[in-house]
């Protein structure tokens, strides 16, 4: 890193690094990074070679699909500050809630398995408000529909209970806006 003359301030985890990060699981086979500096990548390659780990580095704000999470800065949380040649970086994860909901709306199978985990350590209120948030970056109405349903599909797998109005207490958008979808798509009014 000497040789950039610089060091990223904060690098931001995702996916199973940020798992790993937060204790919700024992490690993951590559290192998951978002940085929005192109010249980062440069970086990871050097800590790649000598850490020996596979190190992902995305610049895109989709990271896994569609939705876009134009928050992640604010959304990651500090978990541990490194000193590596002299510079101090932040690694910071991004939320579980976020994880949740961009995991769940993924619909891949080794993003499902880890659904369970991650509501040890959230609830469903806060994930459908971190939802309401994140829905609505997406462009098309037909397309939240699409994201909202396969997430309370997979809450209601997760939680093995059906879809509840107490998970829309901190999400009055959703409420406003989908309301009836989520009436007629899951039977129960939330409004």
């Amino acid at each position: 890193m000497r040789r950039h003359h610089r060091a990223p301030r904060t690098i931001i985890v995702i996916g199973g690094t940020a798992l790993a990060m937060r204790r919700l699981r024992e490690k993951s086979l590559d290192i998951d990074i978002f940085h929005p500096d192109d010249a980062f990548t440069e970086i990871a390659r050097e800590m790649e070679e000598r850490s020996g780990y596979r190190i992902d580095v995305t610049n895109r704000r989709t990271l896994w699909g569609e939705i876009e999470v134009l928050d992640i800065e604010s959304d990651a949380e500090v978990m541990e500050t490194l000193e590596i040649e002299g510079f101090s970086v932040d690694i910071a994860a991004i939320s579980v809630e976020t994880l949740f909901v961009i995991k769940a709306s993924s619909m891949r199978d080794k993003d499902r398995a880890d659904l369970n985990t991650l509501m040890t350590a959230t609830d469903p209120a806060k994930v459908m408000a971190r939802a309401e948030y994140l829905i609505q970056s997406l462009g098309y109405h037909y397309l939240k529909q699409e994201i909202l349903a396969n997430l309370l599909a997979e809450m209601q797998l997760v939680l093995l209970d059906a879809v509840s109005p107490s998970w829309f207490t901190n999400a009055p958008t959703l409420v406003r806006d989908f309301g009836d979808f989520i009436e007629m798509e899951f039977g129960v009014h939330i409004g």
